[in-house]
C-alpha cells in the first residue's frame, strides 16, 4: 500500500514553483510536529513520508526538494544504504540526516556516501531551518561542534576548518559561530568581544574566503569542511 504524503503549505506561490522539504520519519507524531515547526520557519511546502519507499512513488512530482531523514535510533549503516538507494534517482535530491548526537566518524561516513548535511537533535529549530536553506542553496551543513568531538584517528589530523584556511584563533571562533547560525550579538557575548570587534573579524573571514555575505561564507566553509571529512 502506497502512503499518501501529508503536505504542509503556507505560501502565496504555486507549490510546483517552490522547492519542497521532504521529511522521512517512521514516527507519525515526530514528523508531523517537525513539519509544522519547519513550515512556520521556512514558509515552504513540506511533504512527509514514513519511509523512502513511499516517497519514491511520488519522487517525480518534486521539481526540487531536499530530503531530511530522521536517524533517531537508526544504525549508521542504514543511512548509507538509504543514500545509495537515492543515488540511483535522476537528479537525486540532497539529503540531510537528522540524528541524535552524531559522532565525527558517522558524519564523515555519511558525507562520503553523499549526504549534504547533519542536524543534531539538540540544535534549535531556527538553526535546523537555516541548515535546510543552506543545503537548498547548494551548500553543505556540518555543525562546528562535531569537528571537535573526537580526536585524531589512526594518526590522522582531526578535521578542522583551520587546517584548510589561514584563520587566526579569534577568526576560528567566529567561523564556528557562523556555522552554527549565530548572530553578531550572540557571537560577541559568547566569546567576550565587543560587537564591533566581531564585525571586524567577520569581515576578515569574508575577505579570506572571498565571500560577499554570510550565506556565501557559510557555503564556502561548509564545502571546505566537507572536503576535509571526505579525504
Amino acid at each position: 500500500m502506497v502512503e499518501t504524503a501529508e503536505f504542509y503549505v503556507k505560501t502565496d506561490r504555486p507549490v510546483d514553483m517552490e522547492p519542497t522539504v521532504v521529511l522521512i520519519d517512521k514516527r507519525t507524531l515526530i514528523r508531523e510536529c517537525l513539519a509544522l515547526g519547519l513550515q512556520e520557519k521556512l514558509l515552504l511546502p513540506i511533504a512527509t513520508y514514513s519511509d523512502l519507499q513511499n516517497w519514491s512513488h511520488s519522487a517525480s512530482t518534486f521539481a526540487k526538494c531536499v530530503i531530511v531523514v530522521s536517524g533517531q535510533g537508526v544504525a549508521s549503516a542504514l543511512w548509507h544504504e538509504l543514500l545509495r538507494e537515492l543515488s540511483v534517482f535522476e537528479n537525486a535530491p540532497p539529503v540531510i540526516i537528522l540524528a541524535e548526537a552524531p559522532s565525527a566518524q558517522n558524519v564523515a561516513d555519511a558525507l562520503r556516501c553523499g549526504a549534504r548535511g547533519f542536524i543534531p537533535m539538540e540544535m534549535s529549530l531556527d538553526v535546523a531551518a537555516e541548515a535546510i536553506q543552506l543545503v537548498l542553496a547548494g551548500g553543505c551543513f556540518i555543525p562546528a561542534n562535531v569537528m571537535d568531538l573526537e580526536g585524531p584517528q589512526d594518526g590522522a589530523n582531526p578535521p578542522q576548518t583551520r587546517a584548510s584556511t589561514d584563520f587566526t584563533q579569534r577568526e576560528h571562533q567566529v567561523v564556528e559561530a557562523l556555522l552554527k547560525g549565530k548572530s553578531n550579538k550572540v557571537i560577541a557575548y559568547d566569546i567576550g568581544l565587543a560587537e564591533s570587534s566581531v564585525k571586524y573579524h567577520i569581515r576578515s573571514v569574508f575577505r579570506k574566503l572571498r565571500a560577499r555575505n554570510r550565506t556565501e561564507a557559510v557555503t564556502k566553509l561548509s564545502q571546505i569542511i566537507r572536503c576535509t571529512f571526505s579525504r
